[in-house]
């Protein structure tokens, strides 16, 4: 049955170029294939099973052709592909393979955004429809190096090809070999440990400028896949037939999620998202989708939930039984008038946690239990009380955009970080507002305990103990200790600065947030300013864990949820103490100061 099969596909693949089944027009492009008994085929390597060489043709007609039916120099041809393309020694199975295509005479890939979970073992594979030769370069974080990636690569001049157009640069992190037109080439990576937004590009002179994506290393892997969004301009009281209506635009969603944001439009407008959804497992699958005004969720083109009309902002759900695999969904919305707002959401099988699918993480109206909830809007809100792991002391902050922390006051430390929700004020607003109230979002990140600075001669002497206030009583402002100052603010977002003394040093500590919690790239930034008479052997204790590495670009990853990078005169240092690990930064003076400025990212 094999045999025949490979005849079969023998047949149709080698005929006149002209011919029947082949495009009339000779492809600029595929590679020219040789057969003994002297046909010619225009093709592409899809890969090489057993004995045979499966081929494409630009007209998309495939199949397996016999290695030894070929001539010699397809044969060598091969072997090359086979060694680009073969899987690195001690690689290992993958955890995960991903497929990118180049989309025909359009210099773009197929998927400008692709999700991989930190640390794992990554086959990419690069199909290539195109006439032209392509690659896929991934780079290090930060805007504009994947440009200059590309740019040291078009040095190449001549060499370019041999070298398959991949320079020799320190932003570069992995590449593919080039591939054929028709053809593939398969990359092989382990996923960086940190998160964040990694650049790809297509190295090709000129090709970079569009020939672009993004590969988001993240522990919430998205299951969504080649979003693209459709958008309607028109106004309804129920969802209108989208076939009917011409569209004002289609194009790929940047954030790779259901995001209203892709659009400008605030009222009287329709949106369709189409795409793929992978199902990890076989099973009920139940999906939520929240809008203001009305919606609809459809898998493998079936109505799961019609949450249609006008209305405020409420969620239906709805169960649906898939397959393991990929399936295709399809949100359609429209916004009437007033207030516009979409959340999708999924339940996996046996799972009692709701993962968002959009942009926004729940529902609109905050996700506090407690019905109280403090919401920082255009400025920063202060909430000084009792919080669960800050102490009695503690001062929350909640910034606008959804980033918040919670300062100890009796150690002057940073004690937690968090997204989304600030505090639900209910238990210590109501009754006799006894105990401590716990952050009310999620992604909970928290400091190092006790005090922040500590002189240490010796590289086994013990970070010194907590300071802890009883029965009320202010810390005594004892010679060496530590007394809190209060904090000022900055702004029009009014800021806090935190201010203390630790024995003659006077310490301001501004933690400024970055970006928004649905933003992948969210993070804190924090400048503490050190000012007095130099005293030696002093340190800052920047994170305590099971687990600190230091990674690429002087980046420390902390028990693998937390990434540090530091400006600073001192170099950091790990060390064991007490059974875990600490990173201390060395203090170095200067004209009677010191500065260290911290970058704080979710992992």
């Amino acid at each position: 049955m094999g045999s025949i099969k490979t005849l079969f596909f023998f047949y149709v693949l080698f005929i006149p170029i002209a011919g029947i089944g082949q495009d009339k027009i000779e492809d600029p492009g595929a590679r020219t294939w040789s057969h003994s008994d002297g046909r010619k085929i225009k093709a592409g390597i899809v890969d090489v099973v057993d004995k045979n060489v499966i081929l494409k043709a630009p007209n998309g007609k495939s199949g397996p052709v016999e290695l030894a039916k070929l001539s010699k120099k397809d044969q060598e041809y091969i072997a090359k592909w086979i060694q680009n393309n073969a899987v690195p020694k001690g690689f290992g199975k993958p955890d995960t393979t991903i497929e990118i295509t180049t989309l025909k005479g359009e210099m773009k890939y197929n998927r400008p955004i692709i999700t991989v979970y930190p640390g794992k073992k990554i086959k990419l594979i690069l199909r290539n429809q195109d006439d032209m030769h392509h690659n896929l370069a991934i780079t290090k974080p930060g805007k504009g190096k994947d440009m200059k990636v590309a740019q040291e690569a078009w040095k190449l001049g001549v060499d370019g090809f041999a070298k398959h157009w991949i320079p020799k640069h320190p932003d570069l992190l992995f590449a593919s070999k080039m591939a054929d037109p028709h053809s593939s080439s398969t990359l092989y990576f382990t996923a960086p440990k940190r998160t964040g937004k990694y650049p790809y590009v297509c190295t090709l002179p000129g090709h970079a400028q569009v020939m672009r994506g993004t590969m988001i290393v993240s522990k919430e892997v998205n299951p969504l896949s080649e979003l693209t969004f459709t958008l309607f301009k028109g106004s309804w009281k129920k969802i209108p037939d989208w076939n009917q209506i011409e569209p004002s635009g289609t194009d790929h969603v940047p954030s790779g999620k259901f995001d209203l944001s892709c659009t400008k439009e605030k009222d009287s407008f329709g949106i369709v998202f189409r795409g793929n959804i992978e199902t990890p497992k076989s099973g009920d699958y139940i999906f939520t989708v929240s809008s203001d005004d009305g919606s609809r969720l459809l898998i493998d083109r079936k109505i799961v939930i019609d949450h249609d009309g006008i209305h405020g902002d409420s969620p239906k759900s709805g169960k649906v039984k898939l397959e393991k695999g990929s399936h295709h969904i399809e949100v359609q919305y429209f916004e009437g008038g007033g207030e516009e707002s979409l959340y999708v959401g999924w339940k996996t099988p046996n799972s009692k946690k709701e993962t968002p699918l959009s942009v926004n993480r729940g529902p609109s109206g905050g996700n506090s239990l407690g019905g109280q909830l403090i919401v920082a809007e255009e400025e920063a809100r202060i909430y000084r009380n009792f919080i669960q792991g800050a102490g009695s002391r503690a001062i929350g902050v909640g910034y606008p955009g959804g980033l918040n922390l919670a300062y100890d006051a009796n150690n002057m430390r940073i004690a937690m970080l968090w997204l989304g929700d600030f505090i639900d004020a209910k238990r210590h607003w109501n009754g006799r507002g006894q105990g401590y109230q716990p952050p009310a979002g999620q992604s909970v990140i928290n400091g190092p305990p006790g005090v922040p600075f500590a002189t240490i001669s010796d590289s086994n002497e013990s970070w010194p103990d907590s300071f802890i206030r009883k029965e009320n009583a202010q810390l005594p402002p004892i010679k060496g200790g530590y007394l809190f100052k209060g904090y000022k603010l900055t702004g029009e977002e009014r800021i806090p600065t935190f201010r203390y003394t630790f024995g003659t040093l006077f310490i301001e500590d501004m933690p400024s947030p970055q970006g928004s919690f649905e933003s992948s790239d969210v993070a804190f930034t924090r400048s503490i300013k050190i000012k007095g008479n130099p005293v030696k052997n002093l340190y800052f204790r920047a994170a305590v864990g099971q687990s600190i590495e230091l990674t690429d670009n002087n980046t420390y990853l902390i028990d693998d949820n937390t990434a540090l990078t530091f400006k600073s005169e001192g170099k950091p240092v790990i060390r064991e103490n007490g059974g875990n690990k600490e990173l201390l930064i060395p203090i170095q003076f200067s004209n009677d100061s010191a500065l260290i400025e911290q970058t704080i990212n979710w992992q």
